[in-house]
């Protein structure tokens, strides 16, 4: 392992530039996805890299801060940028990380570096927008065959959540807040749902707005959101919570309101029975796990390496989340038990497939996205019920317990075998957005 530069040469440039490559880094790593602690920490990481020591970094939502002080003689030196969109992007947040850590092993000239940073941003999707879009609508193809439904209501969730991608995605780009986004989303499920009906009705019709419902809010910043809240970024964490509120705020008017229009003419929406997931005759909720798994893998650009990788941990979350609903725990702690097991296994799996465990963890996870019981306690808070507070509460229970589950996993796994790491570690979270070599010896490094 080559040593890293002891000091920068050059003065108060040499540390400016190193400094615009370090936060260029957390830049990259904070908009793809990951938490405010491990862009702190790919950029420390890189200015240790390059001999630069006492250096503070700082993340408050949408500003990053580095700052160098200089020792010898007293001058400080500060950077900062503003993030203003985020998009979940792990193709893009593999490589950067994948950069940081040979900038560890064996750090090259700065300007040879921020060139691999900018062509790291510039470089166009693995995935064709198509194949990317396909697999949204495989995510609420594969939720409404987890659910139970029928033909008709898969090819509807498929064709549904196509639609939903595509609305998005065209609102995303006239710069349309992202309330009006969901809001828009939110409205295409049950006019499908509507026409599923007409053509059925017997069919689970409702199960076209759950699968539109679990992929929008598969890609909601809630994990993001509590992995900041446990690491003590408390600010960060909190504007994370009111983005995820006001996103979910979006679907339940899109839906809601939509449902009310349709109640006009008399097309009413019927709340399905929840039936808890048991280990008996679930080799159709496995398969359709996998497909929102896959379907996931592709919209978000999980590297085709880990695809592998991620439904294997699909599959062993849902069959735990499954045995422990046998406990009669309820969803909640079901959820918390399933996501512990994935936080675990993901550790050692992202070291096999070279890629950071936070796509592993996400992806794997979103089959217990609580869809259904959102567009429960949603039903029932339009009936007058209050027990649609109580379902809402209840899905935000399971959230925050997914979230939670796998952080304490990657914490516990990282806590004994990856204790030495070359950054300063006053962190209090694991990190899931770069990679962390798990092993006792003090020489190692992330």
């Amino acid at each position: 392992m080559a040593p890293a530069f002891s000091a920068p040469a050059g003065g108060a440039n040499a540390s400016r530039s190193i400094l615009d490559l370090a936060i260029r880094c957390g830049e990259v790593i904070f908009a793809s996805g990951a938490s405010a602690e491990d862009a702190t920490a790919s950029m420390l990481a890189v200015t240790r890299a390059y001999g630069l020591r006492g250096c503070e970094a700082d993340v408050t939502h949408t500003v990053i801060t580095l700052t160098y002080d200089d020792s010898d003689s007293g001058d400080s030196i500060s950077k900062s940028r503003n993030v203003r969109y985020r998009t979940l992007d792990y193709t893009r947040l593999t490589n950067t990380s994948t950069l940081i850590g040979e900038l560890l092993h064996s750090p090259v000239a700065v300007a040879d570096a921020r060139s691999r940073v900018d062509a790291i941003i510039r470089a166009r999707p693995i995935y064709p927008t198509a194949v990317r879009r396909v697999g949204w609508s495989l995510v609420g193809a594969g939720a409404a065959l987890l659910l139970g439904g029928g033909p008709l209501v898969v090819i509807a969730a498929f064709i549904a959540t196509f639609f939903v991608d595509l609305l998005t995605s065209v609102l995303a780009r006239t710069r349309i807040s992202v309330f009006y986004q969901t809001l828009a989303g939110g409205a295409v499920g049950p006019i499908v749902a509507a026409v599923v009906h007409v053509i059925d009705p017997a069919a689970s019709s409702s199960l076209v707005v759950v699968a539109t419902i679990i992929m929008l809010l598969a890609g909601v910043t809630s994990f993001g959101a509590v992995q900041d809240v446990l690491s003590g970024f408390y600010v960060t964490g909190t504007a994370r919570v009111l983005e995820a509120l006001l996103i979910t705020g979006g679907l339940v008017a899109g839906v809601a309101g939509t449902n009310m229009l349709l109640s006009r003419f008399g097309i009413l929406l019927d709340i399905e029975p929840y039936v808890a997931p048991t280990l008996e005759g679930i080799s159709a909720q496995l398969i359709g796990s996998v497909i929102v798994v896959i379907g996931f893998a592709l919209g978000v650009e999980v590297p085709a390496r880990a695809i592998w990788a991620v439904i294997v941990l699909g599959v062993l979350g849902y069959l735990v989340f499954a045995a422990a609903h046998t406990w009669d725990i309820g969803d909640a702690w079901s959820a918390a038990f399933a996501a512990v097991a994935v936080g675990v296994l993901s550790a050692f799996a992202s070291r096999a497939v070279r890629v950071p465990p936070l796509p592993l963890v996400v992806t794997a996870l979103v089959p217990l996205v609580p869809g259904l019981i959102l567009f429960r306690g949603l039903l029932e808070l339009s009936a007058g019920s209050i027990d649609g507070l109580l379902s809402m509460i209840e899905a935000a229970s399971v959230a925050v317990a997914l979230a939670a589950g796998a952080l304490l996993g990657q914490y516990v796994v990282q806590s004994l075998l990856g204790p030495a790491r070359r950054i300063q570690r006053r962190f209090v979270g694991p990190l899931m957005g770069v990679q962390v070599r798990l092993s006792r010896k003090q020489d190692e490094t992330i």
